[in-house]
C-alpha cells in the first residue's frame, strides 16, 4: 500500500498544532514511531488507522487521502442533480422517473447531502402533481415533505434554507396537513419583523437604497403571489380591479418596461383578472386580458434563458437580493387556464393564429 499516509498524518498534526509527542502519547506509542511513519518510512498496524483518524477528527476517507475523489464525486451529482430542473424544463413521466432513480442512488452514496435532497423532494413534488391516482399523490407528496425536512435541517445556506421551507410548505398545503403548517406559522416571524423590512430603518447604512428596493420588490412579489394563489377568495368581490391594480404599480415600479422575471407575476395577475371578467361576462375585457398575460408569458419565456437579473428602473434598481420562486410560465400554464373561460372568449381567441399552440 504505496501511499503517502506519514504525509497526511504530519499534514493534520500541524494543523491542529500537535506535536509528535502529543500524537505519540494519545495513540499509546513512541515518538520514534511517529517519526517513522512522517518519513513514511513505516505506516501505522491497520487497527490503529480508526484511532488516528478519530484523533485528528476526519474520515477514514479522508486519512487516505480519498476525500477528494468523493468531493469530486459529490460536485458532479449536484451539478447534474441541479441541471434536472432548469428554468423552462418540462420533463415527461420517463424523464421525471430517470431523474428519481439518479437522485436515489446519489442519495444512498451521500444520505446527508441536502443539495440532493432538495433536488428529489422537487422531482417527487412534480410527479405527484402530474400523477391522478390520489393514492400515489399522497404517498410522493409524504416523501417529498420528508426530503424537504431533511434538506432543510441538514442546510447551511440561509438563503436556500428559506427556499427549501417554502417548498416543504407547498408541498404540506397540497397534502392538507394544515396542522404541520400551524406549527411552521407559529414559530415564523410576523411580516415586520422579516429580514427585508426591518432592514429598512438602516436609514444611515451605505447600503439603506438597496435595503429599501429589496424590501419594495419582495413585498410586491408576495402580494402577487397571495392574490395569484387565493383566487377564490379575492374573486367574491367580482372586480378585476383588485388584479389590475397590482398591475399598474408594477407598471409604475418597473418604469422602463424591464420586468424580467417579474413578468410571470404580471402575467398571472392578467389570466386572473381575465378569469372575474369572464365571470362577469365582459367577454371583451377578458380577451384584453388574456392578450396581455400572453405577452407577459412570451417575455418571461425569454427572461428565464438567464439566471434572474437586476431591475434597471430607478428606484429599484439597486437591489441585488431578489426573489428566487417564480411560476415558470409555458404553454401548459395557458392550457390549463383556458379551459376555464366561456366559448365566447375560446372562439374569439381561436381566430387569432397566435394561439394555435394553445388551443
Amino acid at each position: 500500500m504505496r501511499i503517502m499516509l506519514g504525509d497526511k498524518i504530519k499534514e493534520l498534526r500541524k494543523r491542529d498544532r500537535r506535536t509528535q509527542d502529543d500524537l505519540a502519547t494519545a495513540l499509546g506509542i513512541t515518538n520514534q514511531a511517529v517519526s517513522r511513519w512522517e518519513a513514511n518510512k513505516a505506516y501505522p498496524d491497520m487497527e490503529m488507522i480508526p484511532a488516528i483518524a478519530n484523533y485528528f477528527h476526519v474520515s477514514i476517507d479522508e486519512l487516505f487521502g480519498y476525500n477528494n475523489d468523493r468531493e469530486s464525486t459529490l460536485s458532479r451529482y449536484i451539478e447534474k442533480a441541479n441541471r434536472l430542473l432548469e428554468p423552462g424544463a418540462i420533463p415527461d413521466k420517463k424523464q421525471l422517473k430517470r431523474h428519481e432513480q439518479f437522485l436515489r442512488e446519489a442519495l444512498s452514496e451521500f444520505p446527508n447531502e441536502w443539495h440532493l435532497q432538495e433536488r428529489l423532494g422537487m422531482i417527487l413534488w412534480i410527479m405527484a402533481s402530474a400523477d391522478k391516482r390520489k393514492k400515489n399523490d399522497t404517498a410522493t407528496l409524504k416523501d417529498a415533505a420528508e426530503l424537504f425536512e431533511q434538506a432543510y435541517q441538514n442546510s447551511d445556506d440561509a438563503h436556500m434554507k428559506e427556499r427549501i421551507h417554502s417548498s416543504l410548505i407547498g408541498v404540506l398545503g397540497t397534502l392538507r396537513d394544515y396542522q404541520k403548517i400551524k406549527e411552521i406559522a407559529g414559530q415564523s416571524s410576523s411580516l415586520s419583523s422579516c429580514r427585508e423590512l426591518v432592514r429598512t430603518v438602516l436609514l444611515h447604512d451605505s447600503n439603506y437604497d438597496r435595503y429599501v428596493s429589496e424590501a419594495f420588490l419582495a413585498l410586491l412579489h408576495q402580494l402577487a403571489d397571495v392574490l395569484n394563489m387565493n383566487f377564490e377568495h379575492f374573486a367574491t368581490t367580482n372586480n378585476p380591479e383588485i388584479y389590475l391594480s397590482l398591475v399598474m404599480l408594477y407598471k409604475s415600479a418597473f418604469g422602463d418596461g424591464n420586468y424580467g422575471w417579474f413578468n410571470s407575476d404580471i402575467c398571472l395577475l392578467y389570466l386572473n383578472a381575465a378569469r372575474i371578467c369572464n365571470r362577469n361576462k365582459d367577454y371583451e375585457q377578458a380577451i384584453s386580458c388574456f392578450e396581455k398575460a400572453h405577452d407577459h408569458g412570451d417575455c418571461f419565456t425569454e427572461a428565464a434563458k438567464e439566471p434572474i437579473k437586476r431591475p434597471t428602473s430607478a428606484g429599484i434598481s439597486n437591489a441585488t437580493e431578489l426573489p428566487s420562486r417564480f411560476v415558470y410560465i409555458n404553454e401548459g400554464t395557458f392550457k390549463q387556464y383556458i379551459g376555464l373561460f366561456s366559448e365566447d372568449v375560446i372562439s374569439k381567441l381561436r381566430s387569432n393564429p397566435k394561439y394555435a399552440a394553445i388551443l
